[in-house]
């Protein structure tokens, strides 16, 4: 059976039911590409583990896709001068969300400092080496839809799925001005489990 995302998993259940009774009392023509259907979006909306890397200052990609832009940007969340890295969901999904890193999470946004008019979510997390990563996400469009399983000051762990995104969400990671970014744009990256950069900090004398 394929794992599902929690977040489709009762609509899911509740589609086969659907099918699997008007398969059996009426046996219409459609009811083959009906399944079919079907099966596509348990693929869709699959949800498998992540095999997280032990590298404890890595920062590893939330969502599945591939890196469009890295630059240097100001961060208005946080409203300092940040490494920025923008990704792009794969439409095929998976749509799970995964922290980048170990911390607490800090504060939550669903309205965006620059564009107002528009949803969007956005996470801070802190870490214990007081490193701060902002996850926003971009939802201009009607058919991308974000959620958050966190709350304000619980922790999350490293790759630890915290949330769910589809269709094809833009997604940007504002990291620290000191972080070393070692992804390139045009890579294809996994949610949890492939490291984009990594935090940086001095040797204390």
């Amino acid at each position: 059976m394929i794992p599902i995302a929690k977040e489709a998993r009762i609509l899911l259940i509740a589609i086969g039911v659907a099918l699997a009774l008007i398969h059996y009392r009426y046996a219409p023509n459609f009811i083959w590409s009906a399944w079919l259907c079907y099966i596509v979006l348990l693929f869709l909306f699959r949800d498998f583990n992540r095999a997280v890397p032990s590298l404890p200052l890595a920062i590893v990609s939330p969502i599945d896709g591939k890196v469009i832009k890295v630059e240097e940007v100001y961060d208005p969340y946080l409203k300092r001068v940040a490494q920025s890295i923008h990704l792009k969901q794969n439409a095929l999904g998976e749509y799970n969300v995964h922290s980048p890193c170990e911390g607490k999470v800090e504060n939550l946004w669903v309205i965006s400092p620059t564009e107002p008019s528009f949803p969007q979510l956005a996470l801070l997390l802190h870490t214990d080496e007081n490193d701060e990563v902002v996850i926003a996400a971009n939802l201009k469009s009607i058919f991308r839809h974000a959620t958050c399983s966190m709350s304000v000051g619980e922790k999350l762990g490293q790759g630890q799925r915290c949330g769910f995104m589809a269709f094809s969400c833009q997604v940007v990671l504002y990291l620290p001005s000191s972080a070393h970014i070692t992804i390139k744009p045009g890579q294809s990256v996994r949610a949890g489990s492939d490291k984009l950069a990594e935090f940086v900090h001095e040797n204390a004398n």
